[in-house]
């Protein structure tokens, strides 16, 4: 659930990235990192180099402008593939108010994805969260690949609920921008009770 501050008008909104493991969840992260205000380039949010291993999850938060005179601060997650407690999800969903879910589109890495979105939804459901009700997208991402699958089989495969979908290459920040931008204008759309 978003929160709104009437006094310092600010909004705060929660995303939550999920995917498989190795999907371009951090990927994602570190292109709006390195795309965002100098003040936050230069704050305390460091994300792991391409060649370690992640960190327990990830946390960003970035500014992306005005609604209604209200400053809009997006704070966003990177869900793990694997937890180490089964109560972390909780913790994480806890407030969300939109996804973004990164599918891999390498043909090798289907089956990967399928699960991760069989999980997501199942983590959802159980936080009594209608996928369906919340601001959502689905990124097609490494679409520079040779490997990487028609668009319509990962349709066909994934997305019954007919959610927005963006190919995006999150290594060079092609549909990253685009991934976040749509989540918050839905998000934006359903602030009705803030003044005009």
């Amino acid at each position: 659930m978003a929160f709104a501050n009437f006094h310092t008008q600010e909004i705060h909104c929660k995303i939550v990235y999920f995917g498989a493991s190795g999907s371009g969840k951090t990927s994602n992260l570190r292109t709006l990192l390195e795309r965002t205000t100098e003040s936050v380039r230069n704050g305390e949010y460091m994300l792991k180099p391409p060649d370690q291993p992640g960190p327990f999850f990830e946390f960003l938060p970035i500014s992306v402008g005005y609604f209604r005179g209200h400053h809009l601060k997006v704070h966003i997650y990177s869900m793990p593939q694997d937890h180490l407690y089964t109560t972390f999800p909780s913790v994480i969903l806890k407030g969300v108010d939109g996804f973004v879910f990164v599918v891999d589109s390498a043909l090798e890495k289907l089956s990967a994805s399928l699960k991760a979105w069989k999980d997501t939804q199942s983590m959802l459901h159980r936080e009594g969260i209608v996928m369906a009700d919340l601001p959502s997208v689905l990124q097609y991402n490494k679409r520079d690949l040779r490997s990487a699958m028609p668009v319509a089989v990962m349709t066909d495969a994934i997305n019954r609920l007919a959610i927005p979908e963006i190919e995006a290459s999150a290594t060079t920040g092609e549909g990253v921008m685009e991934s976040l931008q749509t989540v918050v204008e839905q998000f934006v759309s359903e602030l009705s009770y803030l003044p005009s």
